[in-house]
């Protein structure tokens, strides 16, 4: 969705949409992560709120609105998008490990940089398949042949 015109005066917003939009955002799909959720509906909100960044506020209006009109007895979606938060943190992903080092003491205070290896970063963002679709993955041998000439110019 972008804003294409927003008015002053009177507060009013015109909206323009692309027709794409909705359709990503509902498409049925595997969450991105392959990890084990309690159910299909907790990983498909997760999804959207990395995958859209969402704030916590509005997946909890999310959360509210689906419990709201959902007609079941029992949620199946986390009390809050803080608690699924801590749900995938505490997943085992091989990819997504932190490796914690001591940077310095200061004030006999630890200070620690949390940091993740550069070549499971890569892996990860080459799994997004709208960025890996535009790749060129074709080697090509080239031969490029050189000519130097040298010029001498008396004078």
């Amino acid at each position: 969705m972008s804003i294409s015109e927003v008015n002053e005066g009177d507060q009013s917003i015109e909206i323009s949409q692309n027709e794409d939009f909705f359709e990503d955002i509902l498409e049925e799909s595997e969450p991105e992560m392959n990890a084990d959720y309690p159910n299909e509906a907790y990983a498909d909100l997760m999804t959207l709120v990395t995958k859209y960044k969402l704030t916590n506020a509005t997946g909890n209006a999310i959360i509210k609105f689906f419990n709201k009109h959902a007609n079941i007895g029992t949620s199946v979606l986390p009390k809050s998008i803080e608690e699924g938060r801590k749900y995938m943190d505490k997943m085992d992903l091989p990819n997504l490990t932190f490796t914690k080092t001591l940077v310095t003491t200061y004030n006999n205070n630890d200070y620690y940089l949390n940091h993740r290896s550069l070549i499971n970063c890569i892996k990860n963002i080459l799994l997004i398949p709208d960025l890996t679709r535009d790749f060129t993955l074709n080697f090509e041998n080239l031969k490029v042949r050189i000519l130097i000439v040298q010029v001498y110019f008396i004078i």
